[in-house]
């Protein structure tokens, strides 16, 4: 069996990229910085611009970069100004460019330039702690970690790439995983890759607060473990303990999930059409969306096994859904107040005693019924709710709308024909149906 350090020294030489690919991403940074500045100056608003960014940092990965250009602006600039003049900017630095607009807290351009994606965020030039805007930390972040030895920063890659195979790497809202920053702090704080990797094998719940924290160096107030799930966080800590155990080189590239490909035919979903919405916005209606419907079901009486949403980040997306059964009884049980109760008891008679089929105490004294179901099969409730038959679905306007008008409900062959001609469904169908990192 290959040892520890050998695969770690095996991986140092894969995950820092080649001098052919620094020096092509370092021309198009400096072009696009060139191309920002000029955009700059004509608003008297700005005071500079800055390369941030896990490039400037020196942390990037090879084939994984993004180019991160931060606007300085004035800290009295009104912040609709603010906003207006760094969109104006970004889109006159990417002209002749696919661009799309994103949001944090405030909008920026993210535009994608020669296969690199490029974001060109305005932030306010403070001093620490003044803060007027999330993105006013980035370039103190950038001097922080850009000060560390090289070797530091080959520890940090090595975390990165860890990450990245365990699919855990990515604090979007889509991934909900470890940002590059903590990775980059994780190392900072703990000394290396291996520290890092032996502190999360360690893991233990903490009694109190979140499942994990990690406080950002440069605002002692800010939480960096705010956007990472729970999900997220428990792979990482079994993909971990796993790499202790078994040290492969497959945990720097990519890590195969055991698909359970029997569960295929098990898998329901909801198809709909929607307009197109920004990646943040539209993963966060998806995965609040997802959430209710299934507690629209399991109110009914179903059980839902596992649920997550997939989508192909423009106008077609699909909740799934593996539950534990398909079909209720006919009947289904309430149980009542109890008999002293004598309000209460009451109104549970009077608003179901029409329908009811039986009516009886039971040994702790509670009024029980026997009523009929409405809705016995899931493939029906769950048209109801997708179309809107059901109750509000929880989602928003635009998902809300497309749900109404154009939800399927597939599985089986019908499900298998859809995903066959739709790369974004299968890899979704694959993903509910494999087992976590770790768990073999």
């Amino acid at each position: 069996m290959t040892g520890l350090a050998e695969v770690v020294a095996r991986a140092k030489r894969t995950v820092v990229p080649s001098p052919a690919e620094a020096a092509e991403v370092e021309s198009i940074a400096a072009s696009l910085i060139s191309k920002t500045e000029r955009a700059a100056a004509r608003h008297p608003q700005t005071r500079g611009v800055l390369l941030g960014g896990s490039f400037a940092k020196g942390t990037w990965l090879s084939h994984r970069v993004d180019l991160d250009i931060f606007v300085r602006f004035d800290p009295s600039t009104p912040e609709e100004e603010f906003e207006r003049v760094g969109l104006d900017i970004g889109e006159e630095a990417t002209r002749g460019h696919p661009v799309g607009k994103m949001y944090a807290q405030h909008p920026y351009t993210e535009a994608t330039v020669d296969g690199v994606r490029v974001n060109i965020v305005p932030c306010y030039d403070v001093r620490k702690g003044e803060w007027k805007s999330a993105a006013d930390r980035s370039p103190f972040h950038v001097g922080l970690i850009e000060a560390l030895p090289d070797e530091q920063k080959v520890q940090i890659r090595l975390l990165k790439a860890f990450m990245n195979a365990a699919g855990v790497y990515g604090a979007e809202i889509r991934r909900q995983g470890f940002s590059g920053y903590v990775a980059e702090v994780l190392v900072l704080r703990l000394g290396g890759f291996r520290q890092a990797v032996e502190s999360f094998a360690r893991y233990s719940v903490p009694l109190e607060g979140k499942a994990f924290s990690l406080t950002d160096p440069v605002d002692e107030a800010r939480d960096l473990g705010t956007a990472v799930s729970g999900e997220s966080l428990g792979v990482m800590v079994l993909a971990c303990r796993e790499f202790l155990r078994r040290p492969r080189m497959a945990y720097f590239s990519r890590l195969p999930r055991r698909v359970r490909t029997s569960l295929g035919g098990r898998v329901v979903a909801v198809v709909f059409s929607h307009v197109t919405l920004s990646e943040d916005t539209l993963w966060g209606e998806l995965r609040r969306t997802t959430k209710h419907v299934v507690k629209h079901l399991e109110e009914e009486g179903f059980k839902v096994a596992r649920s997550l949403a997939a989508s192909d980040n423009l106008k077609r997306s699909a909740i799934l859904l593996i539950p534990e059964f398909d079909k209720l009884p006919a009947l289904e049980q309430r149980v009542g107040p109890t008999v002293d109760r004598q309000n209460d008891v009451e109104a549970f008679l009077r608003s179901n005693l029409n329908s009811s089929r039986l009516v009886w105490v039971d040994g702790d004294a509670r009024v029980r019924m026997l009523l009929p179901r409405e809705r016995t099969r899931l493939d029906r409730l769950l048209a109801d709710v997708a179309r809107g038959r059901a109750g509000p679905v929880g989602a928003s306007r635009e998902i809300e709308a497309g749900m109404k008008k154009s939800a399927m409900v597939l599985r089986g062959r019908a499900l298998s024909r859809a995903a066959a001609t739709s790369g974004w469904l299968r890899d979704g169908i694959r993903e509910i149906t494999s087992d976590a990192i770790g768990t073999r």
